[in-house]
């Protein structure tokens, strides 16, 4: 494979990003339907696909577009209230598998509306395979072809920009809360989503003795060593700006070395949604990672 150089690839990382960004933002035709969106990639792939002006509600994990947190919630994805779905007279129901409770999935798959249920994306299989499903029922088969390009265009420059870091594959802790002096963080272990991100971005998951998001402490904090910390932000949960400082301020872990590094970033929370940025994320996090990759080479 052809090593790019630092220029050539920032380049096409941004003309890569701004695509993914207009792809996202374009309209290729109007959707005569009612339809409600449950789950943060469900929404995304219906408004990137351009019908999002058919969505009359979501629920509160569907923060991007900014035109999602506009529209009526029908509650969290894990705790929706049909009744709440129902009040919203949709045509059509697109969820991840994610929905929740029990419950509630038997009595909306009782209803007589159809539905499209999508897994709880996790792979950039089941994204793709999900984007087709969407268009298919919506008839924008042609806006899910460029759509699964954009996706497959970031995915595959993040794979070439760290192909050449096989000596030098960076440890990444994910974070969905920094440990703090009296209480425990939380992070993303084997069989997560940010274990997935991570390795799309070329790094290696540091958190590689649990499987998905479990209480990191200080002590295994510094066990783990990571070269880069990671942390999700949201309005409504995730690290605080405060929170992530004092983890970096703690004595305890002056020697980790994303610390004394100085590679400690805050990342959205939403990019752990698996929806059409899916490439435009990894990419992000890819060039995270390049920085501190660099580094160890010299």
């Amino acid at each position: 494979m052809l090593r790019l150089s630092t220029k050539r690839s920032s380049l096409l990382n941004f003309l890569i990003v701004a695509s993914a960004q207009l792809a996202l933002s374009n309209t290729y035709a109007e959707v005569d339907e009612r339809i409600v969106t449950i789950g943060g990639a469900a929404t995304e792939i219906v408004f990137a696909l351009g019908a999002g002006s058919s969505v009359v509600a979501a629920d509160l994990s569907s923060i991007y577009p900014p035109q999602a947190r506009e529209l009526p919630m029908v509650g969290y994805v894990r705790n929706i209230s049909p009744e709440g779905v129902l009040s919203m007279s949709p045509d059509l129901i697109i969820a991840t598998g994610a929905l929740g409770p029990p419950t509630a999935r038997k009595m909306l798959e009782r209803l007589d509306i159809d539905i499209i249920w999508l897994p709880n994306l996790s792979t950039p299989e089941e994204l793709l395979s999900s984007i087709k499903t969407v268009s298919e029922r919506l008839a924008l088969t042609e806006a899910a072809n460029a759509l699964i390009e954009q996706v497959n265009l970031g995915l595959a420059q993040s794979e070439a920009n760290s192909s050449n870091w096989t000596k030098n594959i960076p440890s990444v802790l994910f974070l969905l809360e920094p440990p703090g002096k009296s209480t425990p963080g939380m992070g993303g272990g084997l069989d997560s989503k940010a274990n997935t991100l991570i390795d799309l971005a070329g790094g290696k998951n540091a958190a590689n003795r649990f499987a998905g998001f479990k209480p990191v402490s200080m002590e295994s904090l510094v066990d783990m060593n990571p070269d880069i910390i990671l942390v999700g932000q949201s309005d409504r949960h995730g690290g605080s700006p405060e929170s992530i400082q004092a983890m970096i301020a703690t004595p305890a872990l002056s020697e980790v070395n994303a610390i004394k590094k100085d590679a400690v970033y805050p990342v959205p929370l939403d990019d752990l949604a698996f929806g059409p940025r899916l490439g435009e994320v990894a990419l992000r996090w890819n060039t995270l990672l390049a920085n501190h990759a660099a580094q160890d080479k010299q």
